[in-house]
């Protein structure tokens, strides 16, 4: 039996929405609507600020450059301590520490508006542009390159790697992209249901991706010769948004629409979790701590 506990860390109007979770600890949410992230760090002995008395301490960090609409998307762990967020509305990745903004690197393109990112092991990260159908890539020095994906139109979303190759949805082309190795060109393996809207994507144990159908009610897997298993939820309207890799086996997926948290393995049987005694509506973004323990953006 699965217990809930909630944690506040931003109004309704904020928009929790990506999660992340550093090795020290640390679990991260962005604000989507605030232009910022959260650093909490639960059971923290002592702690101060929202929900103390289950010893977690907050700090809010403003990533959004007042250029663009205050938009903080997405957050993905970069190293011990520190997270890449993306300001999709001010064209920048955002690099987050304890102590604050780290380093902010401009995207070269205009109203490119980078969303996805992926880091790599090396330091260097990738990440979509919804506006530009393309790719883009930070090395060592902050240097950007851009590539395109392939689409038009298409919304390239999430993104998400394994060692040098990288895995990417592309929501409006209906399309699962795939680089092997940086340079590579990229292949688009169109997904057999038609107008799946896919969104979120993680590389599972064996190599394959997994990604979500928001538009089907369902949860898909391609394999890198673009073989195709699509996995259907019990409700077809429970709109699957983002998914995690569970260190114990399976995927945890949020369900938007249904208010939900489902876990799959790996064959596609579904356990679901009802958020509803939360209080609180829409997962999106979600990780996994080291102790096993689901973190879901509400």
């Amino acid at each position: 039996m699965s217990s809930i506990a909630v944690h506040e860390v931003g109004s309704r109007g904020e928009g929790p929405y990506s999660v992340a979770i550093t090795d020290d600890g640390a679990v991260w949410c962005t604000l989507v609507h605030a232009g910022a992230v959260v650093r909490a760090v639960p059971g923290r002995p002592g702690a101060t600020g929202t929900d103390a008395r289950l010893g977690f301490e907050r700090t809010q960090v403003s990533v959004a450059s007042g250029v663009g609409p205050m938009q903080s998307s997405q957050v993905v762990a970069a190293g011990d301590d520190t997270v890449w967020v993306s300001d999709t509305g001010g064209d920048a990745l955002v690099l987050v520490g304890p102590a604050g903004v780290v380093r902010r690197i401009d995207v070269p393109t205009p109203e490119a508006q980078p969303f996805g990112i992926a880091s790599q092991a090396d330091g260097t990260a990738w990440f979509t542009e919804l506006g530009r159908d393309a790719l883009g890539h930070i090395d060592l020095f902050g240097r950007v390159t851009e590539y395109p994906s392939g689409t038009d139109e298409g919304f390239v979303s999430m993104i998400a790697s394994a060692g040098e190759s990288l895995w990417f949805t592309a929501n409006q082309a209906n399309a699962i992209g795939y680089v092997r190795g940086g340079d590579s060109a990229v292949q688009l393996f169109e997904i057999p249901t038609p107008h799946a809207g896919p969104v979120g994507i993680v590389v599972g144990d064996d190599g394959a991706a997994w990604f979500t159908e928001i538009l089907a009610g369902a949860v898909g897997r391609v394999d890198r010769q673009g073989r195709f298993t699509e996995h259907p939820l019990p409700w077809p309207e429970s709109k699957p948004h983002a998914l995690c890799v569970d260190p114990a086996g399976g995927f945890w997926v949020t369900l938007w629409g249904a208010n939900e948290l489902a876990h799959l393995d790996v064959d596609g049987a579904v356990e679901l979790i009802d958020l509803a005694p939360s209080g609180h509506e829409e997962p999106h973004g979600l990780a996994v701590d080291a102790t096993g323990t689901v973190w879901v953006a509400m």
